[in-house]
């Protein structure tokens, strides 16, 4: 009897085993490379957007204008000016003498009113460019300091801060003109301490070594995780064991950005307004990274279906017989690749195919696997060169449409015309490894060909 599943000549490395020293060997090996993975991820994501001032810039900018952000700045501001002024007094001054008693009272009940106010002014762009060039200062000021450059602030003495005095200070200058000089804020109002000396050190050190990780550490871990392949006995297993272990580094860092970043959160502060505005800033740049895992788990999610098609499962071996035709031409398996590549870097689903670096990396990646792909099937299925790839499509097509007319799915022929060549391919095969002596051989050919 001859079956419609082709069969391999060759399995497709799934028999060899390692050994159980080799086995935990590699197993250390893909852990190592994976928790290295995760680690340049992380530090790569730190130089990109806090050891960026543009980007940190930027970023502020855009979480300036969440309302969170707003209503918690806000209370800042207002705080600052009642904190400097006093402004019972100043509302005192500006009534007439009967409603002055009213001054305290409406001094506590118009501050809402104030914050709402400011809140609303600080979406617009004047404020928001105010406000991204006072992080810039800042973070430009800062990072000169941990790069162990010199300027106004030194490890000696002195802070690091957030400098908010031209945006508090255009506030304040408002409220002079139109109270006639009765709210004056002082000068030093509106800076935010960011470090102070004693702990600009540490930050020295640390900027330094995220430095020198970032870049080269998943380089290594990329490394690590080839080497563990190219020891193992069953490739294919330990490729999937690399899936798995970029997919756990994946989910490290979803527990960094949601689980661990809103407990820091929670323990700086118990104000709600300043707990909702460090969340929204907290995803807003921590943007990237999510950008970066989702990267790092399509990644993972297509090197496991890789593993499956090269797989010894039925499916996965017709697949790879019927595209063997095809990929044992390198320029028909290379041209289709080379499509492919073209539709990720126009449609960009993940923001790595927007990374010149990272295209560089997955792309010699992916032409490392359509040629060991394209050694498998060779090797597997040495006869099979007709292309019947459109043929077989459409007689499933078209088994598919009479099974929707009839109500079923008929049971397909056991050799149609358009298959014929992949049955002798197959009785070959079978001859091959001795499952046909050639008295059945020629019986079983004779058939085929009758029908």
């Amino acid at each position: 009897m001859i079956t419609d599943a082709p069969q391999p000549r060759a399995s497709s490395g799934d028999h060899p085993r390692n050994s159980r020293r080799r086995k935990l060997g590699i197993g250390l090996l893909v852990a190592l490379a994976s928790l290295m993975l995760g680690v340049a991820v992380l530090a790569t994501w730190v130089d990109k957007v806090f050891l960026d001032s543009t980007n940190w810039a930027d970023t502020s900018a855009a979480a300036l204008q969440q309302p969170e952000v707003q209503t918690a700045l806000s209370s800042y501001i207002v705080d600052q000016i009642y904190a400097n002024v006093d402004v019972p007094q100043a509302l005192s001054q500006a009534l007439p003498p009967r409603a002055q008693p009213l001054a305290g009272p409406l001094a506590v009940a118009g501050q809402p009113y104030v914050e709402r106010a400011i809140a609303a002014g600080l979406g617009r762009p004047r404020v928001v460019e105010l406000w991204r060039n006072a992080n810039l200062r800042a973070h430009t000021q800062l990072l000169n300091i941990l790069n162990g450059g010199s300027g106004p602030l030194s490890t000696a003495k002195g802070v690091v801060a957030i400098d908010l005095r031209p945006l508090v200070g255009q506030i304040s200058s408002t409220l002079t003109e139109r109270t006639n000089g009765a709210v004056t804020l002082p000068p030093d109002a509106g800076q935010i301490v960011l470090l102070q000396s004693n702990q600009l050190s540490a930050a020295q050190s640390a900027v330094k070594l995220l430095r020198v990780l970032a870049l080269p550490l998943g380089l290594l871990a990329l490394a690590v995780f080839a080497l563990a392949v190219y020891l193992s006995r069953a490739r294919r297993s330990t490729l999937r064991a690399v899936a798995f272990g970029m997919l756990a580094a994946g989910l490290v860092l979803v527990v960094v950005r949601r689980v661990l970043g809103d407990y820091f959160i929670n323990s700086l502060t118990t104000l709600p307004d300043v707990r909702a505005a460090a969340h929204a800033t907290w995803y807003m740049a921590t943007d990237r990274l999510g950008n970066a895992n989702l990267t790092l788990c399509s990644v993972a999610l297509l090197l496991l279906l890789g593993t499956w098609f090269a797989g010894p499962g039925r499916r996965a071996t017709s697949s790879r017989h019927a595209l063997t035709p095809y990929l044992r031409d390198p320029g028909v398996a290379y041209g289709a690749y080379g499509l492919v590549l073209v539709v990720l870097l126009i449609w960009a689903p993940v923001p790595a195919t927007r990374d010149p670096v990272m295209i560089l990396i997955l792309g010699a990646l992916g032409a490392i696997g359509i040629e060991a792909l394209r050694r498998i099937v060779v090797r597997e299925f040495p006869d099979a060169t007709e292309r019947d790839l459109g043929s077989r499509l459409h007689a499933a097509t078209k088994r598919g449409y009479a099974g929707v007319r009839h109500g079923a799915t008929p049971a397909p022929a056991s050799h149609p015309e358009t298959g014929r060549y992949a049955a002798l391919d197959q009785l070959a095969t079978l001859h091959d490894r001795g499952a046909l002596s050639d008295q059945e051989f020629a019986a079983e050919k004779a058939a085929l060909l009758q029908r």
